[in-house]
């Protein structure tokens, strides 16, 4: 899809090249896995605890108008004061922008699955305005079941199923489970694998047929108690 739009593909050559890579590449979109956002995450917390007063007490002050700001663009909180835009105008020129530039500065987005990445560092991310998308997926469903956009987004949520992909919540009957229960997570769509190549009964084991009796479910194991059909929390 990326190339469809004519962007370019990086990847990082391993975890020891992290931080270079990022220099020399520059990306607008991010692909990774919470151990990488977690690791700047840990970083600026061990940054506030330096020793130094004055870069401290900047650091902590910017984190914290910051987070003001997410909170404001995802409507938990009124508009910030003219004097706490003020503040957050100068903290993110000082100090924000100086986080932003360790991702190579023209970072846009975040998009992270693999894990559940923590709360604390999704608010952080947002916090310095990277805002992160989570998501959900597996290799037999090319990869992504669900996932946040810009526009929609949810945190502590891997968003809503992508367009034309079904999710069933299915007990061990085989059968939906409502809302409140907990059933292991199902696909159906045309992101779902043929099979395994030349391997009939390792595809036996993760495809099966879905609820409407005819279209062809990739399941995986994983359980979850249902909260809601709009989101996979």
């Amino acid at each position: 899809m990326g190339m469809s739009f004519g962007s370019s593909c990086a990847i990082c050559r391993g975890v020891p090249f992290l931080l270079e890579d990022l220099q020399l590449v520059k990306p607008s979109v991010l692909f990774a896995v919470p151990t990488l956002y977690k690791k700047i995450y840990d970083g600026v917390q061990n940054k506030m605890k330096s020793g130094n007063y004055i870069q401290d007490t900047l650091l902590k002050n910017a984190i914290q108008i910051g987070n003001d700001n997410a909170r404001f663009h995802r409507g938990e909180r009124g508009t910030l004061s003219y004097m706490e835009q003020i503040k957050f105008s100068v903290l993110d020129r000082l100090v924000l922008s100086k986080i932003r530039d360790r991702f190579g500065g023209n970072l846009r987005y975040g998009c992270v699955a693999g894990a559940a990445c923590p709360t604390e560092v999704l608010k952080f991310m947002d916090a310095i305005e990277i805002p992160i998308l989570e998501g959900y997926g597996l290799t037999e469903t090319s990869p992504i079941i669900a996932l946040n956009s810009p526009g929609k987004r949810s945190i502590g949520s891997v968003g809503l199923p992508l367009e034309d992909v079904k999710v069933y919540i299915i007990n061990k009957d085989g059968n939906v489970v409502p809302p409140g229960e907990e059933g292991e997570i199902c696909c159906v769509g045309p992101n779902v694998m043929r099979g395994y190549h030349n391997n009939q009964e390792a595809t036996e084991e993760v495809i099966t047929i879905a609820p409407d009796g005819k279209s062809k479910m990739c399941v995986n194991g994983s359980r979850i108690k249902v909260y809601t059909y709009n989101y996979i929390r």
